[in-house]
């Protein structure tokens, strides 16, 4: 006789992982057209922006962090990264993303993250840590992070 396998309990003080992979969302996000101003390419991609803190090697971030861009401007965003992407088309990436998560069909994505707010930045800055500096002052744009 056989005995049943044993339960595999998470052990004390380790969080289940945060789901990072939204299907849904990223079918919602590629019906849009690319965000690229006057671009009108028919094929779109589901692009992650990345940042030092939301991914590592080998790893893609969360999908909060997606956008819509045909393949040759998700091609060009990866060659010069998001920041000098976002100046040459003079959009926000990130405010973007912001967006497409605020308004994503996918309630339980937001949910798995909590909001805040931009007045509420200031504490969550790490002390003796550089933090970029934006050149235009957007109130009211909400960042994620994770709870």
């Amino acid at each position: 006789m056989r005995l049943p396998e044993k339960l595999r309990r998470p052990r004390m003080g380790v969080r289940a992982p945060v789901q990072k992979i939204w299907p849904r969302h990223r079918r919602w996000v590629k019906a849009h057209g690319c965000c690229v101003p006057d671009c009108q390419c028919p094929s779109i991609d589901f692009a992650h922006l990345r940042s030092a803190a939301n991914a590592g090697k080998d790893q893609k971030p969360h999908d909060i962090f997606g956008i819509s861009l045909c393949r040759t401007h998700h091609e060009e965003q990866h060659r010069i990264g998001a920041d000098a992407f976002g100046k040459k088309y003079g959009i926000d990436l990130w405010v973007l993303a912001a967006e497409f998560a605020r308004k994503s069909p996918v309630w339980e994505m937001r949910a798995s993250l909590k909001l805040v707010h931009a007045q509420d930045i200031g504490s969550l800055i790490t002390p003796g840590v550089q933090q970029p500096v934006n050149d235009v002052e957007k109130p009211g744009i909400a960042l994620m992070k994770f709870s």
